[in-house]
């Protein structure tokens, strides 16, 4: 054999990098996705998906407040690996390595994000659909991959891309259900994120402490039911 032939055998991919967001979503396969538009206790919401076993939490920084939030349970709650979502530029990145965060989660596949996540020392999550974009994300040195909108595509999609990307680390997201949880993994997503069916589509507010407290339990119940769904460590 040639040295060339033995050149094209050659798996291009590096190895898989250890991180604590390998470990811990490895192990529940759960990532809450914090999205509140119109503000509220994001902190209230972080502590009651951490009561009912959830470790990885995306707060989107399109929530007002999601800063603050997220290096506090940085701060204050060691045992979580808190990142944010809808990233779209490096100074965003380099803001949440300041303040904490462990990974970057992005709508879509952007070079400058993923390269300055990894020089930050985080886990970037660009969002793919095609393999077009895998392989480009894969280059640029991304080893988690955020399926979305998953909903749209579905599990059997999910399925026939990991035909060429078998060993790929997919994490569907967008219109995922606790229902659905297991037909995901069961597709070959490394873990599923979800959003408002966990943690809802407001925050606890502040203005009634009643309905907050409630709103808390009920969050609580619902992380709890999707580990359980998962069969995730946690639940």
């Amino acid at each position: 054999m040639t040295n060339s032939d033995t050149d094209w055998d050659e798996d291009p991919r590096p190895a898989p990098r250890s991180s604590e967001l390998r470990e811990v979503l490895g192990r529940d396969r759960v990532m809450a996705i914090l999205r509140y538009r119109e503000g509220g206790d994001v902190s209230a919401a972080i502590g009651a998906l951490a009561d009912g076993g959830i470790r990885v939490l995306e707060v989107t920084v399109d929530t007002p407040g999601s800063w603050d939030a997220i290096e506090r349970a940085a701060a204050t709650r060691p045992r979580l690996v808190v990142g944010a979502g809808t990233v779209t530029d490096p100074r965003q990145v380099r803001r949440l390595a300041a303040i904490g965060g462990r990974f970057v989660v992005s709508p879509g596949f952007d070079r400058d994000v993923v390269t300055a996540a990894l020089d930050a020392g985080l886990e970037p999550l660009p969002g793919v659909m095609t393999g077009t974009e895998v392989l480009a994300a894969r280059k640029a040195g991304a080893q988690f991959f955020k399926l979305f909108p998953a909903g749209a595509l579905g599990e059997q999609y999910l399925r026939e891309l990991r035909g060429p990307f078998g060993t790929e680390c997919f994490v569907p997201t967008g219109g995922v259900s606790v229902a659905r949880i297991q037909d995901w993994l069961n597709a070959g997503a490394f873990a599923v994120a979800l959003g408002g069916e966990l943690a809802g589509r407001t925050a606890p507010g502040e203005e009634d402490e009643a309905a907050a407290v409630a709103a808390v339990e009920a969050m609580t119940q619902r992380a709890r039911a999707a580990l359980r769904a998962a069969g995730g460590a946690g639940a």
